[in-house]
Protein backbone atom coordinates (compact mmCIF):
# COMPACT_ATOMS: atom_id res chain seq x y z
CA UNK A 1 0.00 0.00 0.00
CA UNK A 2 1.29 3.08 -1.04
CA UNK A 3 1.70 6.11 1.50
CA UNK A 4 -0.63 9.10 1.89
CA UNK A 5 2.19 11.26 0.34
CA UNK A 6 2.70 9.07 -2.03
CA UNK A 7 -0.35 8.75 -3.38
CA UNK A 8 -2.59 11.88 -2.70
CA UNK A 9 -2.89 14.33 -5.35
CA UNK A 10 -2.51 17.92 -3.71
CA UNK A 11 -4.89 20.33 -4.41
CA UNK A 12 -3.75 24.15 -3.36
CA UNK A 13 -5.52 26.65 -5.44
CA UNK A 14 -4.53 30.31 -3.62
CA UNK A 15 -4.44 33.76 -4.00
CA UNK A 16 -0.81 34.06 -3.16
CA UNK A 17 -0.43 30.87 -5.03
CA UNK A 18 0.89 32.21 -8.26
CA UNK A 19 3.49 34.28 -6.47
CA UNK A 20 4.76 31.81 -4.27
CA UNK A 21 5.19 29.26 -7.15
CA UNK A 22 7.36 31.84 -9.20
CA UNK A 23 9.32 33.36 -5.92
CA UNK A 24 9.97 30.56 -3.57
CA UNK A 25 12.24 28.56 -5.50
CA UNK A 26 14.34 31.43 -6.03
CA UNK A 27 14.23 32.17 -2.34
CA UNK A 28 15.66 29.02 -1.81
CA UNK A 29 18.07 28.26 -4.48
CA UNK A 30 19.82 31.92 -2.74
CA UNK A 31 19.87 30.25 0.97
CA UNK A 32 23.22 29.59 1.95
CA UNK A 33 24.71 25.96 1.25
CA UNK A 34 24.97 25.40 5.20
CA UNK A 35 21.13 25.79 5.28
CA UNK A 36 18.84 22.85 5.82
CA UNK A 37 15.42 22.06 5.54
CA UNK A 38 15.36 20.49 9.24
CA UNK A 39 16.99 24.00 10.32
CA UNK A 40 14.11 25.91 8.85
CA UNK A 41 11.80 23.39 10.28
CA UNK A 42 12.87 24.12 13.74
CA UNK A 43 12.97 27.88 12.89
CA UNK A 44 9.15 27.42 12.10
CA UNK A 45 8.60 26.07 15.34
CA UNK A 46 10.95 29.06 17.28
CA UNK A 47 8.31 31.61 15.58
CA UNK A 48 5.35 29.53 16.47
CA UNK A 49 6.35 30.01 19.88
CA UNK A 50 7.52 33.59 19.15
CA UNK A 51 3.63 34.31 17.94
CA UNK A 52 2.35 32.56 21.30
CA UNK A 53 4.96 34.92 23.76
CA UNK A 54 4.08 37.79 22.01
CA UNK A 55 0.58 37.32 22.40
CA UNK A 56 0.73 36.65 26.18
CA UNK A 57 3.07 39.66 26.49
CA UNK A 58 0.38 41.89 25.60
CA UNK A 59 -1.30 41.60 28.82
CA UNK A 60 1.78 44.19 29.91
CA UNK A 61 2.11 46.31 27.11
CA UNK A 62 -0.17 45.94 23.75
CA UNK A 63 3.00 46.40 21.47
CA UNK A 64 4.35 43.30 22.22
CA UNK A 65 1.81 41.89 19.27
CA UNK A 66 4.41 43.66 16.94
CA UNK A 67 6.10 40.38 18.02
CA UNK A 68 3.66 38.43 17.15
CA UNK A 69 3.33 39.54 13.99
CA UNK A 70 7.07 39.60 13.20
CA UNK A 71 7.00 35.61 14.52
CA UNK A 72 4.33 35.43 11.61
CA UNK A 73 6.25 36.62 8.78
CA UNK A 74 9.05 34.13 10.01
CA UNK A 75 7.00 31.22 10.12
CA UNK A 76 5.54 31.82 6.46
CA UNK A 77 9.72 32.18 5.44
CA UNK A 78 10.65 29.28 7.11
CA UNK A 79 7.36 27.27 6.57
CA UNK A 80 7.10 27.57 3.09
CA UNK A 81 10.86 27.18 2.26
CA UNK A 82 11.81 24.16 4.33
CA UNK A 83 10.15 21.57 1.90
CA UNK A 84 10.73 24.07 -1.20
CA UNK A 85 14.89 24.07 0.01
CA UNK A 86 14.25 19.86 -0.32
CA UNK A 87 13.00 19.51 -3.33
CA UNK A 88 15.06 22.54 -5.09
CA UNK A 89 17.90 20.56 -3.81
CA UNK A 90 16.76 17.16 -4.58
CA UNK A 91 16.83 15.91 -1.46
CA UNK A 92 13.44 15.27 -0.21
CA UNK A 93 12.61 12.98 2.24
CA UNK A 94 8.84 12.19 1.35
CA UNK A 95 7.56 10.52 4.31
CA UNK A 96 9.73 12.29 7.51
CA UNK A 97 8.95 15.79 5.44
CA UNK A 98 5.47 14.89 5.46
CA UNK A 99 4.85 13.88 8.87
CA UNK A 100 7.14 16.17 10.36
CA UNK A 101 5.55 19.07 8.37
CA UNK A 102 1.97 18.38 9.89
CA UNK A 103 3.37 17.62 13.33
CA UNK A 104 4.56 20.66 13.47
CA UNK A 105 1.64 22.69 11.39
CA UNK A 106 -0.96 21.03 14.65
CA UNK A 107 2.12 22.48 17.53
CA UNK A 108 2.14 25.82 15.90
CA UNK A 109 -1.82 26.17 15.74
CA UNK A 110 -2.09 25.06 19.32
CA UNK A 111 0.57 27.67 20.55
CA UNK A 112 -0.75 30.09 18.06
CA UNK A 113 -4.20 29.57 19.79
CA UNK A 114 -3.45 29.49 23.45
CA UNK A 115 -1.37 32.58 22.69
CA UNK A 116 -4.21 34.56 21.81
CA UNK A 117 -6.33 32.89 24.84
CA UNK A 118 -3.77 34.29 27.04
CA UNK A 119 -3.95 37.80 25.60
CA UNK A 120 -6.77 40.22 26.92
CA UNK A 121 -7.58 40.12 23.41
CA UNK A 122 -9.53 37.08 23.31
CA UNK A 123 -11.46 34.36 25.74
CA UNK A 124 -9.49 30.87 26.11
CA UNK A 125 -12.36 29.48 25.57
CA UNK A 126 -12.99 31.05 21.98
CA UNK A 127 -8.99 30.24 21.42
CA UNK A 128 -9.62 26.72 22.28
CA UNK A 129 -13.07 26.81 20.30
CA UNK A 130 -10.64 27.43 17.16
CA UNK A 131 -8.06 25.17 18.10
CA UNK A 132 -10.33 21.93 17.89
CA UNK A 133 -12.03 23.46 14.53
CA UNK A 134 -8.86 23.47 12.79
CA UNK A 135 -7.91 20.22 14.55
CA UNK A 136 -11.39 18.40 12.95
CA UNK A 137 -10.79 20.07 9.74
CA UNK A 138 -7.24 19.01 9.56
CA UNK A 139 -8.63 15.43 10.36
CA UNK A 140 -10.61 15.33 7.92
CA UNK A 141 -8.58 16.58 4.89
CA UNK A 142 -5.86 13.74 6.62
CA UNK A 143 -8.63 10.99 5.99
CA UNK A 144 -9.80 12.19 2.84
CA UNK A 145 -6.41 11.98 1.34
CA UNK A 146 -5.65 8.59 2.67
CA UNK A 147 -9.79 7.56 1.30
CA UNK A 148 -10.17 9.52 -1.87
CA UNK A 149 -6.22 9.95 -2.82
CA UNK A 150 -7.03 14.15 -2.58
CA UNK A 151 -4.80 15.99 0.16
CA UNK A 152 -6.69 19.55 -0.66
CA UNK A 153 -4.68 22.34 1.22
CA UNK A 154 -6.78 25.38 0.85
CA UNK A 155 -10.53 26.26 0.67
CA UNK A 156 -12.12 29.39 -0.97
CA UNK A 157 -8.69 30.39 -2.10
CA UNK A 158 -7.51 30.84 0.91
CA UNK A 159 -4.36 28.94 2.49
CA UNK A 160 -1.90 29.31 5.00
CA UNK A 161 -0.18 32.04 3.90
CA UNK A 162 -3.45 33.76 3.35
CA UNK A 163 -4.60 33.36 7.25
CA UNK A 164 -1.35 34.45 8.19
CA UNK A 165 -2.15 37.82 6.03
CA UNK A 166 -5.53 38.00 7.69
CA UNK A 167 -4.14 37.74 11.32
CA UNK A 168 -1.39 39.86 10.39
CA UNK A 169 -3.82 42.90 9.43
CA UNK A 170 -6.26 41.78 12.73
CA UNK A 171 -3.04 41.52 14.67
CA UNK A 172 -2.90 45.60 13.70
CA UNK A 173 -6.61 45.93 13.96
CA UNK A 174 -7.15 45.31 17.78
CA UNK A 175 -3.93 47.31 18.92
CA UNK A 176 -6.83 50.34 17.89
CA UNK A 177 -10.45 49.02 17.77
CA UNK A 178 -11.51 44.98 20.13
CA UNK A 179 -14.16 46.90 21.94
CA UNK A 180 -16.67 44.23 24.57
CA UNK A 181 -19.94 43.72 21.95
CA UNK A 182 -21.63 41.95 25.12
CA UNK A 183 -21.30 39.79 28.03
CA UNK A 184 -22.46 36.61 28.39
CA UNK A 185 -23.36 35.34 32.16
CA UNK A 186 -20.61 38.32 33.17
CA UNK A 187 -18.39 37.63 30.96
CA UNK A 188 -16.68 39.99 28.42
CA UNK A 189 -17.41 39.10 24.43
CA UNK A 190 -15.08 40.92 22.47
CA UNK A 191 -15.22 41.75 18.96
CA UNK A 192 -11.95 38.86 18.20
CA UNK A 193 -14.11 36.64 19.68
CA UNK A 194 -16.86 36.89 17.57
CA UNK A 195 -14.49 36.78 14.90
CA UNK A 196 -13.13 33.36 16.36
CA UNK A 197 -16.20 31.85 17.01
CA UNK A 198 -17.14 32.26 13.78
CA UNK A 199 -14.10 31.21 12.00
CA UNK A 200 -14.04 27.98 14.69
CA UNK A 201 -17.76 27.06 13.70
CA UNK A 202 -16.96 27.88 10.03
CA UNK A 203 -14.58 24.87 10.23
CA UNK A 204 -16.90 22.86 12.15
CA UNK A 205 -19.15 23.47 9.31
CA UNK A 206 -16.92 22.50 6.44
CA UNK A 207 -16.10 19.37 8.49
CA UNK A 208 -19.36 18.32 9.04
CA UNK A 209 -20.81 18.94 5.53
CA UNK A 210 -17.30 17.50 3.81
CA UNK A 211 -17.59 14.54 5.84
CA UNK A 212 -21.51 13.65 5.52
CA UNK A 213 -21.03 14.63 1.69
CA UNK A 214 -17.65 12.05 1.18
CA UNK A 215 -19.04 9.19 2.99
CA UNK A 216 -22.31 9.18 1.01
CA UNK A 217 -19.80 9.24 -1.87
CA UNK A 218 -17.01 6.35 -0.52
CA UNK A 219 -20.58 4.51 0.18
CA UNK A 220 -21.88 4.48 -3.33
CA UNK A 221 -18.34 3.73 -4.68
CA UNK A 222 -17.69 0.88 -2.49
CA UNK A 223 -21.51 -0.79 -3.57
CA UNK A 224 -20.41 -0.15 -6.72
CA UNK A 225 -17.47 -2.14 -6.92
CA UNK A 226 -18.96 -5.00 -4.68
CA UNK A 227 -21.83 -5.50 -7.22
Amino acid sequence: MKKVSEKANRVIDTITGPWEKRNLPKMAKALPDWVMPDHLTILGVFAAIMIAVGYILTRFSIWWIWLANFGLILHWFADSLDGTLARVRHTEREHYGYFVDHICDAVTTFLVCFGLGASPFMDMRTGMFLAVGYFMLNIYVHTAAYSEGVFRLSYGRLGPTEVRIIIFIANIIIIFWNPVICRIFGQPVRALDIGGIFVGTTFLVIFVISTIKDAIKLDREDRARHN
